[in-house]
């Protein structure tokens, strides 16, 4: 069995080994001190896919955690609709990144009391990063303007073309 004085005696041979190579060592410990600093902050989910849909802050709308879409038609309000494919789901909020905000005056303009509209929520399930939590979408296919808050947004073809595909895949009834 060693003793405390052999066990500080090889402890400090080993040390003295590493003392011929001062900058790697040097280095390393930078290295990892810069880790330890920099690592805890930036490792959050919102940080490893940056996303700015619909002007929301990643740590209220996080695309990776959306997994259903709920729908009513103004047309037929007591008949909702809900939509789990995740893939068409992760395309959709894709291409509401291309979304462009319209500016105040252009929102005057626009009458969309008289439109058609499809109300959307969006649904995020609990995890260890989020709450469960519904967001609400309103978009006016006409005009092809989505509604998100209190701001319009005109949306490109690709985000007409991927709405249509959900709504015509969706099942009748909500989710679970």
């Amino acid at each position: 069995m060693l003793s405390f004085s052999s066990f500080v005696f090889s402890w400090r041979m080993r040390l003295l080994r590493l003392k011929n190579h001062k900058f790697a060592m040097i280095l390393s410990i930078v290295f990892v001190v810069v880790i330890l600093v920099w690592g805890a902050p930036a490792y959050k989910e919102n940080w490893l896919d940056p996303f700015s849909t619909l002007d929301v802050p990643n740590r209220e709308l996080h695309p990776r955690a959306i997994d259903k879409l709920g729908m009513i038609n103004s047309d037929d309000l007591f008949h909702p609709l809900y939509y789990t494919n995740k893939k068409k789901i992760q395309e959709l909020l894709s291409n509401l990144q291309h979304a462009t905000l319209l500016s105040s005056s252009e929102q005057t303009l626009l009458a969309l009391e008289n439109q058609n509209v499809k109300y959307f929520t969006l649904h995020r399930e609990p995890s260890n990063y989020h709450v469960e939590a519904d967001y609400a979408l309103q978009y006016y296919p006409r005009k092809g303007i989505v509604r998100f808050g209190q701001q319009l947004f005109r949306v490109n073809e690709a985000t007409v073309y991927t709405f249509t595909q959900i709504a015509s895949g969706m099942t009748s009834g909500w989710w679970k």
